[in-house]
């Protein structure tokens, strides 16, 4: 364990607006001032071009990283449905192409799972922490299955289509108290605190 104390700061390598408002207020109790790469305009853009969700997690932060002097906080999240061989997974963001939006990708995956009874699925997160003493990762993982159509107007990326196992509402339609307690974010983004925690204690 390092045994250094809590940053000042922590910067969220993300200038997604839904992703850095939604972080911020999971990592509200956080002893750091959080803040993103708006704060940082001339801060480089990454290529989200690993294999896995754990590298382009860790591409982000050790770039902000790495440009802020500042501990970093990297993010990547997948959707992995099981009848699609866990995609779209890291690909999730485009799945549907490279220049498309959320009602693209989720429109291609109801096509694809049109004439399927499995419709398991998994949303992954992976926090990727770079600090003084290196990279810690942080893993938050939420079951559910993929509806037959889009439920609900609000949320972003595929919550909308992706309904919680225990629930009969899409992510989207769930409170944001609710949904920060069961979500694949909120999940990790409790390890990381706890991790913060112990390292000032």
């Amino acid at each position: 364990m390092a045994s250094i104390c809590s940053p000042p700061k922590l910067v969220l390598a993300t200038r997604n607006t839904h992703k850095a408002a939604e972080l911020k207020l999971l990592l509200a109790s956080a002893s750091a001032d959080v803040i993103d790469l708006s704060a940082f305009p001339d801060a480089p853009s990454v290529d989200e071009t690993a294999s896995s969700l754990e590298k382009n997690a860790a591409l982000k932060a050790l770039s902000a990283h790495e440009h802020t002097g500042l501990w970093a906080l990297g993010d990547d999240t997948g959707l992995c449905i099981d009848a699609l061989n866990g995609q779209p997974g890291v690909r999730s963001a485009r799945f549907a192409g490279m220049n498309t939006d959320d009602t693209t990708n989720r429109a291609l995956v109801l096509r694809m799972l049109a004439n399927e009874t499995n419709r398991s699925a998994q949303f992954i997160t992976i926090l990727a922490l770079a600090y003084p003493d290196g990279l810690e990762y942080f893993e938050g993982c939420l079951h559910g299955h993929i509806a037959t159509s889009t439920m609900s107007t609000r949320g972003f990326g595929y919550e909308s289509i992706f309904v919680p196992e225990g629930f009969n509402i899409s992510l989207a339609q769930l409170s944001r108290e609710e949904k920060n307690r069961i979500s694949h974010r909120g999940l990790s983004a409790a390890k990381l605190l706890n991790f913060l925690n112990e390292i000032q204690a």
